[in-house]
């Protein structure tokens, strides 16, 4: 071998001694320099995985959330249009029973106009009726000159109007 190492100009001691160098280089280096580098990026690479599974479960609340705000607004909408829809059954009814109390007091106030016309009416016969008695008695009395007394002529009068008023229509025509 000294043959061999001698034309290739390599001094094998030399060579021994470089590779016990060599290996307790390496086994230094994997000691004090590989495997705190490893751990290093061993640990950068499980922040990433953390940050990964982070920003993976922050889309998914994301997307939760969005789902839940997009139900919170179906429910929002229809709670609305069910108070909408409340509000406008309400709306009717009131102005329906507002509508049968405005009818009933029209009828209220016709019914009091016709009792308050009919009651005029009556008043105005009755006037009508008086005055005509004492027109009558006026008339009775120029022709008769004083025959029948004034109570006497009144009873007539009286007892005309009540057969003409009872027979007929209620008009205050004479008699033919």
């Amino acid at each position: 071998m000294e043959a061999v190492t001698g034309t290739l100009g390599l001094n094998w001691q030399g060579l021994i001694w470089h590779t016990i160098n060599f290996i307790v280089l390496l086994v230094l280096l994997r000691l004090v320099l590989f495997k705190p580098v490893v751990g290093m990026l061993d640990q950068r690479a499980q922040r990433v995985r953390d940050s990964m599974a982070q920003a993976d479960q922050a889309r998914r609340a994301a997307e939760q959330a969005e789902a839940d705000r997009q139900a919170l607004l179906t429910e929002t909408r229809r709670e609305a249009e069910e108070i909408r829809a409340r509000a406008e059954e309400q709306s009717k009814r009131i102005i329906g029973e507002a509508a049968g109390r405005a009818q009933e007091e029209a009828n209220r106030i016709l019914a009091q106009a016709a009792a308050r016309a009919e009651q005029e009416r009556q008043q105005v016969m009755s006037e009508v009726r008086a005055e005509l008695a004492d027109l009558i008695v006026t008339a009775v009395d120029r022709v008769t000159r004083n025959a029948l007394d004034s109570n006497a002529q009144r009873s007539l009068v009286q007892q005309f109007l009540t057969t003409d008023s009872g027979a007929g229509n209620g008009s205050l025509s004479a008699p033919r």
